[in-house]
């Protein structure tokens, strides 16, 4: 392994040091990844979003794959509080 210094700013340092912080990887890391984006292009749907991004858009997937299978509960399917409480009534 080939090891590559860069040379920037002491602001700049600072910010990709919080932002690794809040990611919780090192600057090492997040240059690393961003040079392999860079060599193989970014991941189908991974095209530089965050992490809250990243889960929003999977919540969307599932959600669809659900609709599209029928899965999941509809207003219509609820019972009205009278019938919920005559179903549980002793006969």
């Amino acid at each position: 392994m080939k090891t590559v210094s860069v040379t920037v700013d002491d602001d700049t340092h600072r910010r990709l040091r919080i932002m690794a912080a809040e990611r919780g990887t090192s600057v090492s890391a997040m240059i690393r990844d961003h040079m392999l984006s860079v060599i193989n292009g970014p991941a189908q749907g991974d095209a530089g979003e965050t992490e809250p991004e990243r889960r929003r858009r999977r919540l969307a997937e599932l959600t669809g794959e659900f609709l599209d299978k029928g899965i999941g509960l509809s207003m219509s399917d609820n019972l009205a509080r009278e019938e919920m409480y005559q179903e549980r009534a002793p006969r």
